[in-house]
């Protein structure tokens, strides 16, 4: 005669939220205008992109950046590359 036995898991999850992503108005010296600017981690959650590819892409100089007291992604490089890469 076969047995059946029957095993229940609990299982306790803790969830730890970073910084709240910032998106602000600031000039862009690339545009020579002022645009949106956003966070990193907030351009990943806007775009295609994730955090690490656009800190890639800073770092080649393709998309335009500020450095103040963080560093602030221009949002009309990104909606441009974005364009190229679709097309």
């Amino acid at each position: 005669m076969k047995q059946k036995a029957e095993i229940t898991l609990e299982v306790e999850e803790t969830i730890a939220l970073r910084q709240v992503a910032q998106i602000t108005k600031a000039f862009c010296p690339q545009c020579e205008a002022s645009v949106d600017m956003a966070s990193p981690c907030a351009v990943a959650g806007l775009s295609d992109f994730t955090e690490r590819e656009i800190f890639r892409l800073v770092e080649a100089g393709k998309i335009h950046f500020i450095e103040a007291e963080r560093i602030w992604i221009c949002l009309n490089s990104i909606l441009f590359l974005e364009g190229e890469i679709k097309k």
